[in-house]
């Protein structure tokens, strides 16, 4: 092994410890820095600012505006730092600022000169650079404003007291008794200016307000009781008559007094006639007050509560300060104009039953011809199904209004059909056992509307006054029986039908001679051997009242009273009886009358 010299040996040992001071350096320059009082101090210290500036990995320049006014360790520790240097910015107020800024990796041969001089800078040195820098992006002519978001749609004005007073407006026409509020709920931190818009029901008046219209009544009762005759309630010194001492005290008396008189207002002539005549008067307008005569007790009790429960908006709305400049910013009546105007946009109607493109146009405003339009796939009602999906165009204001409303109403209705499962039925066939009747109910729903459509329904409360009667229907589960060709080769000679005047009752299939015919369906044979004109003849009957017939047959291979499994060997094909060639005649009676086979065999395969 080749030996160093002594030379390279020191050398290589100057170098190791240089870098280990170094590293030492590095570790305790901060502590020593404040150790000797050059740290902490308003003067950057040197030492420090040197060592914080050391980086072995990639540097990345920020600019500001594509100008580079700092260097930084990172695009993290950039981005972090621009967002320190904008809220110090801001501290004294919102400045708007038309600047963008972005981090880039130094490129050490294009960017030499632009970053000869910089040096990295981390944390707190870094956004203080990006901070004397801001101040030559401030924008000009610009005003504060607030800019409404309504999902896409966004409408700018000058105040919040113009916002919340078109948005007022439009609610308005739903809320005609003004018992809601349109309110904008503060944002949540003091960084961020996004406001939610709000509807809350107004508070009911203070007990003191009701007290304070009872004691101003009073004192219109008091002035026009100075100023009036002594027939309307005062005698010729002012002094109140007892008629108007006895309602203060709560007793009857004064109420036989009244018509001793007989110079009060007319309704105190009543009691001349008897007593008790107003005490039975004032019940009965009392009872129609309360209760029309057009709806049952139980209709208006149920009613009670009826009425709008809420007015607000469909979609949810935000509000953000913003600076803009002067021609953004619409006036009230514009904003008002834009934010309910409504404008053509599409969406999806689901086919309901019994929907057809002439009803489905005139619920949307719309022609039929518009429907094939936005639907090139329908040309008829033939092309519409249950449960399609259609583009359909709507008029759509940005602002949709939403109103909950309860609805008592009464009306019939029909219970569900109850079906009961017949196993000597087969499946499809049914029978009515019973005739349903309908029902009267009082129903109270919680309905929702957007703008004047109903756009959904909820059953608060059923009142059952007849109970509606169940339709009972019988319905089969059996499953139907299937019949198979009886031979293989299925090639027709004869179809089923009258011929030269004469029915011909079966289906002539040709077939050699000895072909196997096999029992269509499962069943018992009835007859096996020679009938007239079909010659060697099997008969099945199948229990449900089917019977299938095989004619012209060279062989009977099964026996009266033998039950036969479908697809069972129960003869050979031939020539014998009526017949003018080899065939198969193949029939199918229902409760004895023939029939054409065809459609049972093409069901069953």
């Amino acid at each position: 092994m080749k030996k160093i010299d002594f030379k390279t040996r020191m050398q290589w040992g100057f170098f190791k410890a240089a870098l280990f001071g170094a590293a030492v350096g590095i570790l305790i320059a901060p502590a020593a820095g404040e150790a000797l009082g050059i740290s902490g101090s308003g003067e950057e210290n040197p030492i420090i600012s040197m060592l914080e500036s050391i980086s072995f990995g990639p540097k990345y320049k920020v600019m500001l505006n594509d100008k580079v006014v700092a260097l930084a360790k990172s695009p993290e520790e950039a981005e972090t730092a621009y967002k320190a240097a904008r809220l110090a910015y801001n501290a004294d107020g919102i400045k708007i600022l038309n600047v963008e800024m972005s981090c880039e990796q130094v490129n050490q041969e294009t960017d030499a000169d632009t970053v000869k001089d910089m040096r990295m800078l981390r944390k707190d040195r870094l956004s203080a650079a990006i901070l004397d820098c801001l101040g030559d992006y401030e924008r000009k002519g610009r005003e504060l404003a607030y800019t409404m978001r309504i999902d896409d749609y966004t409408v700018t004005l000058n105040n919040m007291e113009n916002l919340v007073s078109i948005l007022e407006q439009a609610q308005g026409k739903y809320d005609t008794e003004d018992n809601f509020q349109v309110r904008l709920q503060p944002p949540a931190s003091r960084n961020v200016t996004m406001y939610e818009v709000d509807v809350k029901k107004k508070e009911e008046a203070a007990p003191e307000t009701n007290a304070d219209q009872t004691a101003a009544g009073g004192e219109d009762a008091t002035t026009q009781g100075e100023t009036g005759t002594p027939e309307e309630g005062t005698s010729a010194q002012g002094e109140p008559t007892p008629e108007t001492e006895a309602p203060a005290e709560g007793k009857a008396a004064p109420e036989t007094e009244a018509p001793a008189e007989g110079e009060a207002a007319p309704e105190t002539e009543a009691p001349a006639e008897g007593e008790t005549a107003p005490e039975t008067e004032t019940p009965a307008e009392g009872e129609d007050a309360a209760q029309p005569p057009e709806q049952p007790a139980d209709l208006a009790a149920q009613a009670a509560n009826d009425g709008v429960k809420y007015v607000g908006f469909s979609d949810p709305i935000q509000v953000m300060e913003t600076y803009v400049s002067k021609s953004q910013i619409k006036d009230k009546d514009t904003a008002f104009q834009e934010i309910t105007a409504e404008n053509e946009e599409q969406s999806i109607y689901v086919v309901q039953p019994g929907d057809s493109l002439s009803v489905i146009a005139e619920n949307n405003d719309m022609t039929v011809e518009d429907i094939k339009m936005l639907n090139p796939h329908i040309e008829s009602d033939d092309d519409i199904y249950y449960d399609d999906r259609l583009n359909i165009t709507v008029p759509r204001a940005a602002v949709q209004i939403l109103v909950e409303k309860q609805e008592t109403y009464e009306e019939e209705y029909n219970a569900d059909v109850v079906y009961e499962d017949d196993a000597d039925m087969f499946i499809g066939e049914s029978e009515v056992v019973q005739e349903g009747t309908p029902g009267k109910h009082t129903v109270t729903d919680l309905v929702t509307y957007t703008g004047d459509l109903e756009s959904g329904r909820e059953q608060l409360q059923e009142t059952v006054q007849v109970a509606a009667v169940a339709q009972v229907v019988r319905r089969g589960t059996k499953s139907k029986p299937t019949y198979m060709y009886p031979v293989t080769n299925w090639n027709i000679t004869s179809n089923f039908g009258y011929r030269w005047g004469r029915l011909h009752a079966g289906t002539e299939v040709g077939v050699p001679v000895g072909t196997t015919v096999r029992a269509s369906r499962g069943g018992q044979v009835i007859t096996a051997g020679w009938v007239g004109g079909y010659g060697n003849c099997v008969m099945i009957d199948h229990g449900d009242g089917v019977v299938t017939v095989y004619g012209h047959l060279s062989e009977v291979l099964v026996s009266v009273g033998q039950y036969v499994d479908q697809g069972e060997q129960i003869a050979l094909s031939g020539n014998t009886g009526r017949s003018t060639g080899p065939h198969l005649h193949f029939e199918i009676r229902v409760n004895g009358q023939a029939t054409d086979a065809m459609p049972y065999l093409t069901q069953s395969n």
